[in-house]
């Protein structure tokens, strides 16, 4: 059985703060790295069944649209690379 100090650092190491850019300004947020949980005002929740399928659903549609788009992708990249000098 584990002791309470074990089950709360289980609980802080899954929620992770993660430093994002948005409209270029920078922003802390928490992320969690459980699988089927989600971070809901700074804790972790369950996410329910429903939730998670339809999560799995919209994941396969953006990877089909990514995936058409990644020459286009790399086209735009490549071109950036070159203006920067890159190779």
């Amino acid at each position: 059985m584990k002791t309470f100090k074990e089950l709360m650092d289980e609980f802080v190491e899954a929620l992770k703060r993660k430093v994002v850019y948005r409209d270029g300004k920078r922003v802390v947020k928490k992320v969690t790295d459980k699988d089927g949980y989600k971070v809901v005002g700074g804790k972790e929740v369950k996410m329910s069944s429903k939730e998670k399928l339809a999560r799995k659903k919209a994941g396969k549609i953006a990877a089909r649209k990514r995936k058409s788009k990644s020459a286009q992708i790399a086209k735009k990249r490549a071109r950036s690379m070159a203006k920067r000098g890159k190779k």
